[in-house]
């Protein structure tokens, strides 16, 4: 809710849209990283809260440029195939992860998502220079 009020306010006056979308998302995998060698809640929550700022940072974002470059005849489609898969990939997601927890552990899952995001953050900043580049 941070970054998404952060986002509204900032409005026209947010330039470079495309290296802070850069930078939430090579920000994620490294956060993720450290909430997994946290050992309590005061350490973790911090945490926790940055993680869901920069989130809203890459994803909210990304949407408002998909509205805005997307033609309007491709966008009932495109945001229809996006909700689809938003509507699987969060609930397949938690259950591959919490199967794992509990093979493997609560924070051996958070250091390895942290390392397919940081993985999956990089390849799309160093690919997708038209995102890097938006204004």
């Amino acid at each position: 809710m941070l970054g998404s009020g952060l986002i509204i306010l900032a409005g026209s006056k947010l330039k470079q849209r495309g290296k802070v979308i850069s930078a939430s998302l090579l920000l994620l995998g490294p956060l993720y990283l450290l909430l997994s060698f946290t050992s309590s809640m005061n350490t973790a929550l911090p945490v926790i809260l940055l993680i869901g700022f920069t989130f809203s940072f890459s994803t909210l974002l990304i949407n408002i440029i998909l509205r805005l470059e997307v033609p309007e005849e491709l966008q009932g489609r495109m945001f229809g195939v996006l909700g689809s898969l938003m509507s699987v990939a969060p609930p397949l997601g938690l259950a591959v992860f919490s199967a794992g927890a509990d093979v493997f552990g609560v924070s051996q899952v958070l250091a390895a998502a942290g390392a397919l995001l940081s993985l999956f953050g990089t390849a799309a900043v160093l690919t997708l220079k038209q995102i890097r580049r938006y204004k």
